[in-house]
């Protein structure tokens, strides 16, 4: 699925390249753009061949959020007949966290709002040292939504999180490193050359164990350390019993790079 307000580039080993593509306005989200975002993780869900999903923004922007010039459109695709503003503002938060594939955002600029929102629902944030992250939904009366308190809070803390949406300051690429919100700071002119790289690396790992480890994960969240232990081994049955594992015990043994097939 590709529109021109969200572009999907496939790449031969699995790794799927989504971009939000309105530059002119910061990559403020449309009710395209909306309902794109929800059709590509559907899509991805029952996609064998996807290893890894980048997410990022055309031009000088990742998103900055709301398209708050266009309130009637955005309210018209909201009350979409069939369709909760759940489902459209929320459920693809929710829909990245499920997907069994890493989900890499690369922050190339401005993530303002329900971007900042987008980028903290991703697995991994890759940022460009020119890039900030605006938690300002207060400075429009609003209250953080798309899910933003639930993966802000886990990420830094309730503490933390509180000072950050009541104060709305922006966060620097080095701030939000130190503080948990991204992974690294990368020169902004190598973004996607390293972001793509990292994506590469993570699509040659055994898919199967890859989509168990991010479940795994994700449950500890909730879970006390015996519950973790037992899905642990839960998953490891499974995994023992795989054909991966299997390539990958051969490949040791045979000191090559394995051939994983997610099986």
């Amino acid at each position: 699925m590709s529109d021109d307000h969200l572009l999907i580039e496939r790449r031969d080993n699995g790794v799927v390249v989504a971009t939000l593509n309105r530059p002119e306005v910061l990559n403020a989200l449309s009710p395209r753009i909306r309902t794109g975002l929800r059709e590509m993780a559907a899509d991805l869900r029952g996609d064998q061949d996807a290893r890894a999903l980048v997410i990022t923004g055309a031009g000088r922007g990742f998103c900055s959020g709301a398209d708050l010039s266009n309130r009637d459109e955005r309210v018209a695709a909201e009350n979409e007949p069939g369709l909760t503003s759940t489902d459209l503002r929320y459920g693809f938060a929710a829909e990245l966290q499920q997907l069994e594939i890493p989900v890499i955002a690369a922050v190339n600029g401005a993530a303002a709002g329900a971007g900042m929102a987008i980028a903290l629902a991703c697995d991994i944030r890759l940022m460009s040292d020119r890039a900030r992250i605006h938690p300002g939904f207060l400075k429009i009366g609003l209250g953080p939504d798309w899910a933003a308190s639930w993966t802000m809070t886990r990420l830094v803390g309730h503490a933390k999180a509180m000072e950050l949406f009541w104060t709305s300051d922006p966060i620097d690429a080095q701030q939000a490193v130190a503080i948990g919100l991204a992974n690294r700071v990368i020169p902004h002119d190598d973004l996607m050359t390293e972001t793509l790289a990292f994506a590469d690396r993570l699509a040659s790992m055994a898919p199967f164990a890859v989509g168990l480890t991010k479940r795994a994960i994700y449950a500890a969240l909730n879970n006390d350390a015996t519950q973790q232990a037992q899905l642990e081994e839960l998953y490891q049955s499974w995994l023992r019993g795989s054909l991966d594992a299997g390539e990958g015990a051969r490949s040791f043994v045979e000191k090559r790079d394995p051939q994983f097939q997610r099986r």
